[in-house]
């Protein structure tokens, strides 16, 4: 498992990064491409109170001990990818032994999403609003309609008055 961080970049951007890094980086560390993960976390990467935002990008290579002595084959690799949305680029290599990694795969669906493979579910506009329309015409006598430039003046409760009668 090689999991490798960037900071500093639009989260979005790294779809493309990865999808076209993975295979190159797998391919160095002699692994399945399915090892290789890629993480950007949506966060200020900030220098003397001043945002380095696509100014200034940090990655972080999470890697086993053993690939270690690719390191500088990796980060040239990286660079190559990262270059194009990315003014300055910092890089920190982190091992780990094997014996610290663990993972549990369920068995009952695919490793990973992808976009062969990705389920759209899409609701019907039309259902959804004839039932609000309903909803409301069954509850009309509750709804009061407010104006977003008014100030409501009524009895927020007035509909939960009767409820509350009856229930003494």
């Amino acid at each position: 498992m090689i999991t490798i961080k960037i900071y500093g970049i639009d989260p979005y951007l790294l779809r493309n990064i990865s999808k076209d890094a993975t295979k190159k980086i797998a391919d160095l560390y002699e692994v399945s491409a399915d090892e290789i993960n890629f993480l950007s976390p949506e966060c200020l990467y900030v220098h003397d109170g001043v945002e380095q935002n696509t100014w200034n990008v940090l990655i972080e290579v999470h890697a086993p001990k053993k690939v270690e002595v690719l390191e500088d084959d990796a980060f040239k690799i990286l660079k190559q990818f990262v270059k194009d949305v990315a003014i300055n680029i910092e890089c920190v290599f982190y091992y780990f032994s094997s014996d610290n990694y663990h993972k549990y795969i369920n068995s009952d669906y695919p490793r990973f999403m992808r976009e062969d493979n990705l389920v759209n579910v899409e609701t019907d506009d039309e259902d959804y609003y004839e039932e609000e329309e309903n909803n409301e015409e069954n509850h009309e006598h509750h709804h009061v309609e407010i104006s977003e430039e008014e100030l409501y003046l009524g009895n927020a409760f007035e509909c939960f008055e009767e409820k509350i009668k009856k229930m003494k």
